[in-house]
């Protein structure tokens, strides 16, 4: 694997960084981010025994958010890409500089979330641009925040708003689409569309009836208006879920491992060292990280990076480099 086509560095001047005490968030108790933020704890502590490692759930996005404003998250996985937060977060805090306080260095690529907009069967629904074609009624389920953000920026795609689309019928109502309550709303026809991401599959939708369907985004221009929020183009294997029955392209966003901007550079290099010496660790606990630790899955994230706007970490990079895995 080209991955492994150069030997671990020998470098031993991430030693040097006496007394360090890292704190590594997931998202909350039972998640993926979470068991990740406990493989990666646990990693630095069998490579750095003298540091102070803990792991634990923020408790939900808010908390996280306000961990990341005070300073004590040092390592976490961010909920959305960078463009996103920023859009949907700086109005909810006034009275700072939000984009100062939570700036962030990417340190990994470790998995990607993928947007799933469902419909029911009995809908006239089969792409999205027929959210707004139609003029039909509808409702529509998504979570507060980012999703309602994304939703209504697929309706303004296609020369809508909320408030035009509730003239003609439409309604948004909140939940969170990948739990039992939004897969009830959805097979009950309380709700005719939904929109969520998540790694998939979604365990919530395996169970799932046939009387739905994932939409399909192949439209460019869509594609590229999520590009430019930090998202990238994928696709939703057949077989993925029981309505699935063939691939269907979508869009995915990054969900990496990053640093507060001002976590020293030899930390995050004693860090990246330790994960991928135990690269077993984070793979049982999320399977899909693993096809992401490699050369191919640095450079795309790098790239990625450049291409949002986004900063990879010094730290990281000078580890990445020495591997050979990228310039």
């Amino acid at each position: 694997m080209p991955g492994c086509s150069r030997l671990e560095p020998a470098s031993s001047d991430d030693l040097g960084a006496p007394d360090v005490t890292l704190s590594v968030l997931g998202f909350a108790a039972g998640t993926s981010t979470q068991l990740r933020a406990d493989a990666i704890a646990e990693a630095v502590r069998l490579e750095h025994p003298d540091w102070k490692v803990t792991s634990m759930g923020a408790g939900g996005e808010a908390r996280l958010m306000e961990k990341r404003m005070s300073g004590e998250a040092d390592l976490f996985f961010p909920p959305s890409p960078r463009a996103l937060e920023l859009e949907v977060q700086t109005p909810l805090h006034p009275d700072g500089d939000f984009e100062s306080l939570t700036a962030y260095r990417v340190v990994m690529p470790s998995s990607f979330v993928w947007l799933h907009l469902l419909a029911r069967d009995d809908t006239a629904f089969n792409t999205p641009s027929d959210l707004v074609s139609g003029r039909y009624p509808f409702t529509a389920g998504c979570g507060a925040g980012i999703m309602t953000l994304l939703f209504t920026s697929i309706l303004q795609y296609y020369g809508a708003d909320l408030e035009e689309a509730e003239s003609w019928g439409a309604k948004l109502e909140v939940l969170q689409l990948s739990s039992a309550e939004g897969v009830e709303a959805l097979e009950s026809g309380r709700i005719d569309v939904g929109l969520t991401w998540a790694g998939i599959p979604i365990a919530q939708f395996l169970g799932m009836n046939s009387d739905v369907r994932l939409l399909p985004f192949e439209d460019p221009g869509l594609v590229r208006m999520f590009e430019s929020l930090g998202c990238v183009p994928a696709v939703i294997p057949a077989g993925t879920y029981p309505f699935v029955t063939r691939d269907v392209p979508t869009v995915a966003a990054p969900q990496p491992l990053v640093a507060r901007a001002g976590l020293p550079d030899e930390v995050v290099y004693g860090v990246v060292k330790a994960v991928f010496r135990h690269t077993e660790l984070l793979s049982a606990a999320y399977a899909d990280s693993a096809r992401h630790m490699t050369q191919e899955g640095v450079a795309a994230a790098v790239a990625l990076c450049e291409r949002t706007g986004d900063a990879f970490h010094p730290g990281a990079l000078k580890y990445y480099r020495e591997r050979g895995w990228i310039g």
